[in-house]
């Protein structure tokens, strides 16, 4: 696994088939992005993956804290892995974007959150471009 500051090194080590995180803790609600976490299918991979970065996240703390837990952790990625099988946001459920905001969210409410943001996606005005 590779834990990456910037999104072209993370592209990159996923392209050489590691399990490839980017690092985006330093914004105002922290989080890890894995992926193509959809390809991860072993439960033992997923939790080692997970172990690894909680343990990264100690070594290398950021203000604000990312505070995730592990159940929390796994039932997110198994959310996302079951929707992108199933086809459902198939563009939003490939990666995994673990942030404070889904801790402690159940099914229902990270799935009701996920719907929202598609709605809102689509009823926001577009922004004309300027010539």
């Amino acid at each position: 696994m590779t834990v990456a500051l910037s999104r072209d090194a993370a592209r990159r080590a996923q392209e050489r088939g590691e399990i490839a995180v980017y690092d985006d803790r330093y914004t105002e609600n922290p989080s890890f992005r894995i992926l193509r976490s959809c390809d991860v299918r072993s439960r033992r991979v997923r939790r080692e993956a997970l172990a690894a970065l909680l343990d990264y996240d100690a070594a290398h703390p950021t203000e604000p804290r990312w505070r995730r837990t592990l159940p929390s952790l796994e039932r997110e990625w198994l959310l996302h892995n079951l929707a992108y099988r199933v086809g459902f946001l198939r563009s939003r459920a490939r990666d995994v974007d673990l942030d404070n905001h889904a801790e402690g969210k159940g099914a229902l409410g990270y799935f009701l959150k996920s719907v929202r943001e598609v709605i809102w996606g689509y009823l926001k005005p577009k922004q004309k471009k300027h010539k």
